[in-house]
């Protein structure tokens, strides 16, 4: 069985999921790493129960809120100059380390997703739609909806 993590670095790598991903993220709160896991199980067919969801939601929060939300806001900060900064390659190899730290932190949250949902009991179905139920519920456009649904 393909770990979350690893399916998500091979979902996340197809045609247009990065770019639509980083849009519905920025535009409409989509939290990508639950996005990427309710991906994970419908590719699996598997719904997760909505009390679940939201029980997850409330799990993961600090993680998003403390750790990936500050290191995302200092990735994007640093990719252009600062007030009368000169952006040089120090300014460049502090923004790689702070992507790096970011992706661990996405990493690990991945995992504990996976852990989470190891816990709970998941109803097997043949047409799951976790994502689309978590995408519709946050007003993500049809386009974005159907783009990430049939990649």
């Amino acid at each position: 069985m393909q770990s979350l993590w690893d399916f998500a670095l091979e979902y996340y790598a197809r045609p247009k999921v990065a770019d639509t991903c980083v849009v519905v993220q920025d535009t409409y709160g989509v939290n990508v790493c639950l996005l990427l896991a309710l991906c994970w199980l419908d590719e699996r067919n598997l719904a997760l129960d909505e009390q679940y969801l939201e029980a997850l939601q409330v799990h993961i929060g600090a993680w998003m809120n403390d750790v990936i939300k500050p290191l995302r806001y200092l990735r994007r900060v640093t990719k252009t100059p600062i007030a009368s900064l000169i952006q040089d390659d120090l300014q460049t190899q502090i923004r790689t380390h702070i992507k790096q730290a970011e992706l661990l932190a996405e990493k690990k949250l991945l995992q504990e997703i996976e852990r989470w949902l190891s816990r709970f009991p998941l109803v097997a179905t043949e047409s799951p739609a976790n994502a689309k139920a978590y995408l519709t519920e946050l007003g993500v456009a049809a386009t974005a909806l159907d783009l990430l649904q049939h990649v």
